[in-house]
């Protein structure tokens, strides 16, 4: 009885937390609906990710607690205020592909017919290209011309073919015979058809050339960019602690919160948007840590140790690089974040000193400044690990993006001698403004 006790706290649990996932898996995202009749309506639309996009379209106005999933027979299509557009298209069965791109297996033709799925337009004239990606994360192509029944799937088909003792794979490209058939009433794009690539970009480019032949003069509908690209200002606050190791001794020198400015560069694709970006940034602060440290001096006589007192300052001041993989959790209202990277780091002012205290004191002076070939021992640049979290704020301010962030960073300090070292480890706290709009 106990046993079975356990295990229904266990999957209860287990339900929970799937539940839990599953909520948060949610990215409900500024768009619309068009329905059968052609009227448009506006909310927000759960972006399911290119694998789930193409299946349902789970849509609620921005009022409603509750959402409601559409099939593609349900809708005309959807779209999301950043561009993307997804149009209920019934597209060709596998009895309808080029004998040369249908499956090897003759055995079960069952759910091989037409069927109706949300195709994302990719380019849009004459020819429209639609793209979708199946469950086994494998992209579809589609083009469609004005008059036909249904697209024209696009194939490549890879086969694998003897190669001496092994097999290797042979890439069929069959869908530049099917563009060539598609494009017969355009001689002027054949001939680029036979260097077209299976990928998203080179498709768009041979449908988009057909398009500007057949409609000179007109400009191509934008298609929305596959990169989403922007530009942040960070300011904010830095406080570090570099832990100073020499020969019989160990010292911890703090310097207080300094301002610390930045800018970043925010890169993402398209279909991860708000999730996963990647982050080259910019920073810039001046710090000047100070300490008081004591060492063991070892000397001939009857006394062979004597207590030595110092005090150590550092004046720094870096352009430091951060390069950052941020995931950010989706959300309407607030997004928090987590981000990881490394960093390289210039330093413009590097100015390490020590004066002795005590019984006999002196003047600041460079640090190893009676020691031969002081200067090289120092070095100008550091390396470093950077781990950080925050939460943003999506259109807070005029339609922009405003995060607040902390973060940690570890470097392994300005020496280059292995007597000594001068380990950092650095808090700083930051607030971003994104210069571009939300979408």
């Amino acid at each position: 009885m106990k046993h079975t006790y356990k295990q229904k706290i266990l999957v209860v649990t287990m339900l929970a937390l799937t539940s839990g996932v599953a909520r948060a898996q949610a990215d409900f995202r500024p768009g619309y609906i068009v329905r059968p009749a052609g009227d448009t309506v506006r909310g927000l639309v759960d972006y399911r990710g290119a694998r789930q996009g193409g299946q349902q379209c789970v849509f609620r106005v921005e009022t409603a607690k509750t959402s409601t999933a559409f099939a593609p027979a349900q809708l005309r299509g959807y779209g999301l205020a950043s561009g993307e557009r997804f149009l209920s298209q019934l597209t060709p069965g596998r009895a309808q592909l080029p004998a040369l791109a249908r499956p090897d297996a003759a055995a079960d033709t069952a759910g091989q017919g037409p069927r109706s799925w949300f195709l994302e337009v990719l380019a849009q004239g004459p020819a429209t290209l639609f793209g979708r990606r199946d469950e086994q994360g494998l992209d579809h192509y589609y083009v469609y011309k004005a008059g036909a029944p249904l697209p024209a799937e696009l194939v490549a088909v890879r086969r694998l073919v003897p190669d001496g003792n092994g097999t290797r794979e042979l890439v069929l490209p069959v869908y530049r015979g099917t563009l060539t058939e598609q494009f017969a009433d355009c001689p002027a794009v054949l001939l680029s058809i036979s260097r077209t690539a299976f990928t998203s970009s080179g498709l768009v480019a041979a449908v988009t050339s057909y398009n500007a032949c057949r409609q000179p003069g007109q400009a191509a509908a934008a298609s929305p960019a596959r990169f989403d690209v922007g530009l942040e200002v960070l300011v904010g606050g830095q406080a570090s602690r570099t832990t100073y190791t020499s020969l019989g001794s160990s010292a911890e020198v703090p310097a207080g919160l300094a301002p610390e400015v930045g800018v970043a560069l925010r890169v993402g694709r398209r279909v991860l948007r708000q999730k996963l970006t990647f982050r080259p940034e910019l920073h810039y602060v001046r710090q000047v840590a100070e300490a008081s440290a004591s060492s063991q001096v070892y000397q001939p006589g009857p006394n062979q140790t004597i207590n030595q007192r110092y005090d150590l300052r550092f004046t720094t001041a870096y352009l430091r690089l951060p390069v950052l993989l941020r995931y950010t959790v989706p959300g309407t209202k607030v997004r928090p974040f987590v981000e990881a990277g490394g960093s390289f780091s210039y330093a413009i002012t590097l100015e390490p000193q020590l004066r002795q205290t005590g019984g006999i004191s002196s003047d600041w002076q460079p640090l190893f400044a009676n020691r031969p070939g002081a200067s090289d021992a120092l070095r100008h640049y550091e390396f470093g690990l950077v781990a950080g979290l925050g939460v943003q704020f999506p259109g807070l301010l005029g339609g922009h993006a405003l995060a607040a962030l902390g973060r940690v960073e570890r470097t392994d300090g300005f020496l280059r001698t292995t007597e000594y070292s001068t380990a950092v480890l650095r808090g700083s706290f930051l607030v971003s403004f994104d210069l571009a709009k939300s979408k």
